[in-house]
């Protein structure tokens, strides 16, 4: 295949398809470069509505498709995560540590980790011992001061958030600020030409949707990689402490920046963070099978 691309689809929303329509669209810029991106999505398939937890490289990539954070934290209940706390997960009983998101300090230059170990640092956590985060989360102090311009921080941050208002902020932004088209259907067949590349998406509602490059978003169906191609899903399950997931929402009073996880009997707890002090909280339960 060596024909110019010029128009990409993606088949599948949700927070994955419209984040890579939008990245596309903002760095090809459809307008004036000619490339075309569309996204077609099934208005039938029900959002998993979960809260997501990012790492601090999502400020680079909402920055990069023009949402400001004001409107991103807004929209989407969002709010800034610093890592994660870890309770329980060598021994019952363990001091609890945690994985802040600010590197160790002057990491570049040196190797902090042969110093702790050796002592030098005494008896205080890892965390404690080479950043300031350790100090900001155990004190529940946010990672930035309310004047400090978007995206920018004084300890390194990512966010929790509502993926399912995230996607709809991602859905409006694509449409109406970066030139993507939104095609509402279900994916009936796959039309491919004779070298098998794929020239065509059928769909129920719209017909054919025809392109250069086709992107796969539509996670565990696997459409496009899975129930066309035959690629089979490779399974890391003999990796896995746990493969299952169970996720609700409860109400906690705990005023917190970042996850928590607990490790339990042949599971583990992972509790986000709600927007506001006590509003619900999104928890999941992980279960090895």
């Amino acid at each position: 295949m060596t024909k110019d691309i010029k128009n990409i689809v993606i088949v599948g929303g949700g927070s994955a398809g419209w984040l890579v329509a939008s990245i596309l669209a903002a760095r090809f810029k459809p307008s004036d470069l000619g490339i075309r991106v569309t996204l077609v999505e099934s208005p039938n398939v029900p959002s998993v509505g979960v809260g997501e937890g990012t790492w601090p490289s999502m400020r680079t990539t909402l920055k990069n498709i023009g949402i400001s954070e004001a409107e991103f934290i807004r929209e989407c209940d969002a709010s800034l995560k610093q890592g994660t706390w870890f309770k329980d997960w060598v021994d019952v009983g363990d001091t609890p540590y945690y994985h802040p998101f600010s590197l160790p300090e002057g990491f570049d230059s040196v190797n902090l980790a042969e110093h702790w170990l050796a002592g030098t640092a005494g008896d205080i956590s890892f965390a404690e011992a080479v950043t300031p985060q350790f100090s900001v989360c155990e004190n529940g102090r946010a990672p930035k001061q309310i004047g400090i311009p978007n995206y920018a921080y004084t300890v390194n941050y990512g966010y929790h958030l509502d993926a399912g208002k995230f996607a709809g902020l991602l859905t409006r932004n694509a449409t109406q600020h970066l030139n993507v088209k939104h095609i509402s259907a279900d994916v009936t067949g796959v039309l491919s030409d004779a070298e098998g590349y794929i020239t065509a998406v059928q769909t129920e509602q719209m017909g054919e949707v025809s392109g250069d490059l086709f992107i796969d978003c539509t996670g565990f169906q696997s459409l496009l990689l899975g129930q066309h191609y035959k690629v089979p899903l490779t399974s890391q399950r003999h990796h896995l402490f746990n493969n299952a997931a169970v996720a609700v929402q409860v109400l906690t009073l705990t005023r917190t920046t970042v996850s928590r996880d607990n490790a339990i009997d042949r599971a583990d707890q992972w509790l986000g963070m709600g927007h506001w002090l006590a509003e619900p909280t999104r928890c999941w339960t992980r279960v090895l099978n």
